[in-house]
Formats: structure tokens, sequence, C-alpha cells
């Protein structure tokens, strides 16, 4: 039987899977970056079902130390994000597969079969176009350190109130903190920041 490793924070996500796929053994269940990187070494497997957003990182940055600690792992990013860069970014990075979480579980059982067989596979929602690079977006590194301020205590989900009174600044100024965001990282919504800032590794402020 096929082995599983499965990287997600929300524990429903892992449940389903381990109702759906009993023609599998999960051999382990974590929610964190930090416990991944500390159990997947110990747990021998044959595919990572990995999130693309964890709690305390991005499931594409972690992904070169998996392929260094478990050479030999194959990774399928299971993520709710369907925008076509996402999947680029994950294969660039060494995932070999990229499974909507919107798709039948059965989509997620072929990946996994595909997978092990040294294949790559990517959700029937894309098409052969969308792996093509487009125009690179730019790095949260051209932000100021106010504007890096501001994006992490949005990512952290703190009202524009409460980000102006920690910051010691006017909401006024927040506004113009983040149109400035959003034009530097070319995204048009908060909902599309937050998803660009956690899937490049920008941690929630405390």
């Amino acid at each position: 039987m096929f082995r599983l490793f499965l990287a997600d924070d929300h524990a429903v996500i892992r449940q389903g899977i381990r109702r759906a796929l009993t023609d599998m053994v999960i051999v382990g269940e974590v929610s964190t970056v930090a416990e991944l990187l500390q159990r997947l070494p110990t747990e021998p497997c044959d595919v990572l079902v990995l999130d693309l957003a964890l709690p305390d990182g991005s499931g594409i940055n972690v992904i070169p130390k998996i392929k260094v600690r478990c050479p030999h792992v194959r990774i399928i990013i299971f993520s709710m994000f369907s925008e076509p860069a996402y999947a680029r970014q994950a294969l660039k990075a060494g995932a070999a597969g990229y499974v909507l979480k919107t798709c039948p579980i059965t989509e997620l059982r072929t990946a996994i079969r595909q997978v092990i067989a040294g294949q790559t596979y990517l959700s029937s929602f894309f098409d052969e176009d969308d792996m093509h690079d487009g125009p690179p977006r730019p790095a949260a590194g051209h932000l100021s350190p106010r504007e890096l301020q501001v994006l992490q205590r949005m990512v952290a989900g703190h009202a524009v109130g409460d980000i102006a009174e920690s910051l010691g600044i006017s909401p006024k100024t927040i506004a113009v903190h983040r149109a400035r965001i959003l034009d530097k990282l070319q995204v048009t919504s908060t909902a599309a920041l937050i998803r660009y800032a956690l899937c490049h590794g920008q941690r929630h402020s405390r």
C-alpha cells in the first residue's frame, strides 16, 4: 500500500483524506512547517500531501528543505489557491504535483498514483498555457519597513484601526500604505494580497 504523510493545518482536511483514501496508509499528520521538518524524516513515506499555506510558513518555501532531507519523497501540493502562478512556483521548487482542494478526492488519488510512477500531475483545472511563465511579480522585499509591518498585520487578520494603533499612525495612513503595497505587489484585493504574502513566506505579526 502507498504510504502518505499529510501536512495541513485543517484537521477536517486531513480527516477527509484519511477516510477517502482507505486503500493507502497515512503514516503521519502535522499542521505546521516546524512539525513537518521534524517528523517527516522519521516516518518513511512515498508521498507528502502538503498544504500551500501553513501557519508558520509557506509550503512552496519548505519544498527545497524537504528534498534535501527526504529526496525520495514525492510532494503533492494540495491547495485551495487556483492561481496558475502558485502551481508554476510549486513545480519549480520541486513538487511533483499540484491538486486543488475543490477537485473530487478521486483526483488526489490519481495524482498520488501518477507521481509515485514518476510522472508530474496538475489538476484538470489548469491547461498547458497556465504553466507558461508570465511577467515576474515583485517580491515583498521591495516594500519599505513600514509597509512590511502593515502587510504582516494584515496577514494576521488585524483590523485597520488596530494596525494604526499598534504602529502609532492614523487609519488614513494605513489606507495609503495598503494602496502602495497593492500597487508594488501588483495585486488587486486584500484577499489576493494575503494569499501572496502567505505563499511568499511572510510570517504573521504577533
